[in-house]
């Protein structure tokens, strides 16, 4: 009934700078990062301590320079430190991680020899002690790292891992005792053609996926997606669904295909979102629809509870009850609680949002994909068929043709089609339905007609435009293909949508295509204009157009903006919670490892790598779900951290075991060379990688704003 998914994080983005509790979110992401630095740190100083090893420095973040300007020193590369005996402790103005510094132990290749140097007893040759391979642990300080033996050095390595696994299953406990609020793997929308619209899943409950139970677990929304891109490859995966107003469970066969969802084209997805409430949410009701009008207006907390006299339970029966009647006014009951902390109940008309329209019409492809049990089927259309007629008549505007046919059913009327199937032309009598929801824009060129269950291909190309509309007047013609187009928006506009003014997306490559273009006009009023960038005759055009509201077509969207469904999860005991948070904790680290197994296997793009940016971003957002969440997200971060760096790369703990490893079953260690040679190959790949996430992170951090 509100926006589509751009338009919940535009409003959620201006709400949470605007909310003062969002910069608490903000205090305790920080705080939350830094503890998972500052655990994983501890294990490695306490261990190394407990061993006798000398610490000279314990930094969360790294103090590696100073900014300056000229010769003034601007931030100083320590932001806090403070001499304790003989450690410093402080926190580095490299948010990057951490260290702890110890006596004859770097991670950078270019200090080895000098760490080397430092760790030799008094009056013993380091030239003699690299030669000899640093065996002879009598001519070393007995304070040294290196003087320690294979399996002491061995716990001081992988404390730093054991540590962030024990605080992670805290972390994980803690969350699941106090409760944690969670979004369901339930299915509220659907992208049309893809795997969930095909098998029409709205509104289902998922209660299985491949071997993995979810009824009765805590699993949420993205563990769900996170499950189906790990399980997808060329077989089918098995799902167990509860669709809606069904007792019976039902087992189906889905196979998740790439290019569903724009921003990981490289990842499998069945093309699915999560539910709604029926309970508004910020801002109320979007300016330049009909909801925004309405008196009384939609307040944020506002239940809805009836709509043409039609009880509202759930946002599925919204949606229908919506749908059914797009083009008659809508007369919403609320469920208001008043400041007294009583509830009340207000009445409130929105009348029909007309249907923005240009006045195109693009280029119709053939029938890609058929829903099961649509009229489609019952008809006998296939895949492949090409329509060329409706009711005799030439097909007209792809973009409208869904509005069309849920007008003829609303009529109960029949409708012929004329389809070109194998060369030849024949005709189809369909019966339309006014379907219970609408799909949403696929990012791959096809349209859904959910009143017949069919998804048709298009091209960026003309086929029609309409006498007396924007399109006719403002120079478009037949034939012209779409390249480019950008939103020229209001002042005004531009409030509630910060950044779409301005931006030139190329349908060809781009962010969104003329689908989605046209369905993001929507969510704006009547007159909003565009630029179309055009090519005609080898030549690129440029061309303005403003929207118009349709006198037929009514969208089942009035503009209202809703809250995520969801679900409250609390251990009944603390033992309990930490079984909990033992499988979380195995479960997050075994996503991770599933992950760069189809990294390194090139099943998943390098693209879908996230650095502190990421990382920050996400951690406020949880944050501000609460703290509970925010826990959780530690503990998935307290995996990660444990995982990769126990990952065989020279300078990270990994690395370091691996060549302990050596030393305890050859008796001998790598050599200095060897070792410097492996620690400086580590040394460019970690800030290489380091650099790579930087710039994905920026990339996708500009696009927010």
């Amino acid at each position: 009934t509100g926006d589509n998914e751009v338009d919940h994080c535009v409003i959620l983005a201006e709400s949470f700078w605007a909310n003062p509790s969002s910069y608490w979110a903000i205090f305790q992401m920080v705080m939350g990062l830094g503890a998972v630095i500052f655990v994983h740190e501890l294990g490695h100083f306490l261990v190394a301590k407990m061993c006798g090893v000398k610490c000279d420095k314990f930094y969360v973040g790294f103090d590696a320079f100073d900014i300056k300007i000229g010769d003034r020193v601007i931030i100083p590369k320590s932001l806090v430190k403070y001499q304790w005996g003989e450690t410093e402790y402080g926190i580095g103005i490299m948010p990057f991680g951490g260290y702890v510094k110890m006596l004859g132990q770097d991670d950078n290749p270019a200090n080895m020899e000098e760490e080397i140097k430092r760790s030799m007893a008094d009056g013993e040759d380091v030239s003699e002690a690299m030669s000899a391979g640093l065996i002879d642990r009598d001519k070393m300080d007995p304070r040294s790292y290196l003087a320690k033996s294979v399996i002491q050095r061995m716990m001081i390595i992988s404390a730093g891992v054991i540590f962030n696994l024990v605080f992670a299953i805290l972390f994980a406990a803690l969350a699941f005792k106090a409760g944690v609020n969670y979004q369901p793997p339930s299915i509220g929308t659907v992208i049309g053609g893809g795997p969930a619209w095909e098998n029409n899943l709205v509104g289902a409950d998922i209660k299985r996926i491949g071997e993995h139970e979810v009824d009765g677990n805590y699993f949420t929304q993205n563990d769900m997606q996170e499950k189906i891109i790990f399980s997808a490859g060329d077989q089918p995966v098995e799902f167990v669904v509860q669709r809606p107003n069904q007792s019976e469970k039902s087992v189906i066969q889905l196979t998740p295909r790439k290019g569903v969802v724009r921003a990981a084209p490289d990842l499998a997805f069945i093309g699915s979102g999560a539910r709604m409430e029926p309970v508004i949410g910020e801002p109320g009701a979007i300016e330049g629809n009909t909801a925004f009008d309405a008196r009384p207006e939609f307040k944020p907390k506002d239940r809805i509870v009836e709509v043409n006299g039609t009880k509202i339970e759930t946002d599925i029966d919204l949606r229908k009850a919506l749908m059914q009647d797009a083009d008659q006014v809508a007369t919403f009951v609320l469920e208001r609680e008043t400041e007294d902390g009583k509830t009340e109940k207000i009445s409130t008309d929105v009348q029909p949002n007309p249907f923005r329209r240009f006045g195109f019409g693009l280029t119709w492809g053939a029938i890609t994909a058929i829903q099961k049990e649509s009229p489609a089927v019952e008809a006998g259309l296939k895949v492949g068929d090409e329509i060329l007629k409706v009711e005799g008549k030439p097909r007209g505007d792809l973009l409208v043709f869904n509005n069309q046919l849920i007008k003829s059913a609303r009529s109960k009327e029949t409708v012929e089609l004329t389809v070109k199937r194998d060369g030849e032309e024949q005709t189809i009598s369909v019966k339309p339905i006014v379907p219970n929801v609408i799909s949403s824009p696929a990012v791959f060129q096809v349209v859904a007609t959910d009143a017949l269950g069919i998804a048709i291909a298009y091209t960026n190309v003309i086929e029609t435009i309409e006498p007396e509309t924007p399109a006719a007047e403002s120079g478009l013609q037949i034939g012209d293909q779409i390249s480019k187009f950008e939103f020229l928006l209001t002042d005004d506009q531009k409030k509630d949508s910060p950044g779409l003014d301005g931006e030139v997306i190329d349908v060809v490559d781009g962010d969104a295509n003329v689908v989605e273009l046209v369905d993001r006009a929507q969510t704006f009023a009547p007159g909003t204009k565009i630029r179309l960038v055009v090519v005609r005759k080898m030549e690129e055009k440029s061309i303005e157009l403003a929207s118009f509201a349709s006198e037929k077509y009514y969208s089942e969207k009035r503009g209202i903006a809703l809250t995520f469904k969801e679900n409250h999860y609390q251990a009944e005991s603390w033992s309990a919670a930490f079984a909990l948070g033992a499988k979380q904790v195995k479960n997050d680290s075994l996503k991770v490892l599933t992950f760069l197994k189809k990294l390194i296997t090139g099943k998943v793009s390098p693209k879908n790598l996230g650095g502190p940016g990421t990382i920050a971003v996400v951690a406020t957002s949880e944050a501000s779900q609460g703290t509970s969440r925010l826990l959780l997200f530690l503990t998935l971060l307290s995996a990660n951290l444990a995982v990769v760096n126990f990952l065989p790369i020279p300078v990270l703990d990994g690395g370091h075991m691996m060549f302990l490893a050596y030393e305890g079953l050859f008796r001998r260690p790598v050599t200095p060379q060897v070792q410097n040679l492996l620690m400086l190959f580590g040394f460019v790949f970690i800030i290489g990688l380091m650099l790579f996430v930087v710039a994905m992170d920026v990339g996708r951090i500009s696009k927010m704003f």
